[in-house]
């Protein structure tokens, strides 16, 4: 299975491991409804998905299954797992295994944006340096007390307690289409936290080649809805 770095730090990561259903299982779901079925695909069945994805007919999209192991910071992970209808999760627990200490290092600093309030911009700051090793000097005092506290006897779920919003987690996340695009919608915009976008922009491209049709149809939909406003 292919697997992608969203954050290009070698330690980010999102995989496919497991899929079920295509254009051709959506179409059929939606015929079942006239006691038919669909038996093979076409321009035809390609209009179909582009008018129940405009009319808001998404039952037929929720007949598949996508499953993806995830690898990100606590952060982007607490954003994620905000989304909750048709999903599913399974987390790496801190109760029961000892943390890989991996740690989100940004590549670069960013400040508010001033005019959109939910974004931000990549700056040149001026003392970017020196942030930046106050940042990596405070990681790893929080790495080496976890290891000190579970060395000393103390139970990891305590231990836990002083790793940084920044330490990797991993997840199994299951959803189908409908959900997917869901959170495309949000997480894929520029409004939502850069780092979660980018590990949206994985999900669509690891998704897209199992659904081409509805892809090209939802991205034609919000092309439409964009220009309308």
């Amino acid at each position: 299975m292919q697997k992608l770095d969203p954050l290009k730090d070698n330690l980010s990561s999102v995989e496919l491991v497991r899929i079920s259903g295509s254009d051709l299982d959506i179409v059929s779901a939606a015929r079942v409804c006239f006691g038919k079925t669909a038996e093979s695909f076409g321009e035809r069945e390609e209009k179909l998905i582009a008018y129940l994805l405009k009319n808001k007919h998404t039952s037929p999209f929720e007949h598949n299954q996508l499953v993806y192991k995830v690898k990100l910071p606590l952060f982007v992970a607490r954003q994620w797992m905000r989304h909750r209808i048709g999903v599913s999760y399974n987390e790496i627990s801190g109760r029961y295994s000892e943390l890989p200490l991996d740690f989100y290092i940004p590549n670069k600093w960013r400040i508010p944006d001033a005019k959109n309030k939910q974004s931000s911009c990549f700056v040149n700051l001026k003392n970017e340096a020196e942030l930046l090793e106050k940042y990596k000097k405070s990681i790893d005092i929080a790495g080496k007390t976890y290891k000190e506290l579970i060395e000393a006897g103390v139970t990891r779920e305590l231990a836990r307690c002083v790793l940084p919003l920044c330490t990797y987690t991993e997840f199994i996340f299951t959803c189908n289409l409908v959900s997917l695009m869901h959170f495309l919608n949000l997480r894929a915009d520029s409004h939502a936290q850069w780092e979660i976008q980018q590990y949206a922009n994985c999900l669509q491209e690891l998704a897209q080649p199992h659904f081409p049709s509805s892809f090209k149809a939802w991205i034609e939909l919000k092309k439409q809805n964009k220009e309308n406003l």
